[in-house]
């Protein structure tokens, strides 16, 4: 038997499920969540939010979604499993690179004060190095 769902994600981004059995669907319920269902930016609160992903290398592609509020920009990076069959939410601090976490590391003092989770459900705003 196979079981089927329409999940919405967000306003623009519904995805169509399958699976055999209940788990299963449950399952593919929780990624879409997980990786779709980002309605707002978590710094802003703007609801235009757009996904991107750009090509920093042959090898490397960097997958975030970006705050279109221009007095904004902030983002929230994904990341991939080693086996690069599924993607996540940077949203805890032990989830980012050792160059995020230096670049980043006036948000680990309410990481280790929130469970690990980053401020701003994730979404930071990029700094220029001087």
């Amino acid at each position: 038997m196979s079981i089927k769902a329409t999940v919405r994600a967000n306003e623009n981004l519904s995805f169509e499920v399958s699976a055999d059995t209940e788990p299963e669907l449950f399952r593919q319920v929780a990624r879409v969540h997980e990786v779709f269902a980002v309605k707002k930016c978590g710094k802003c609160g703007c609801e235009d939010v757009k996904f991107v992903v750009r090509a920093a290398s042959k090898k490397s592609k960097w997958m975030e979604v970006v705050c279109q509020d221009f007095n904004c920009r902030a983002k929230l990076v994904y990341s991939s499993t080693e086996d690069q069959s599924m993607v996540y939410p940077k949203t805890r601090w032990t989830h980012l690179s050792d160059a995020q976490k230096e670049e980043r590391k006036d948000e680990q003092e309410y990481a280790d004060s929130h469970a690990g989770f980053l401020p701003n459900g994730g979404f930071y705003v990029w700094k220029k190095k001087n």
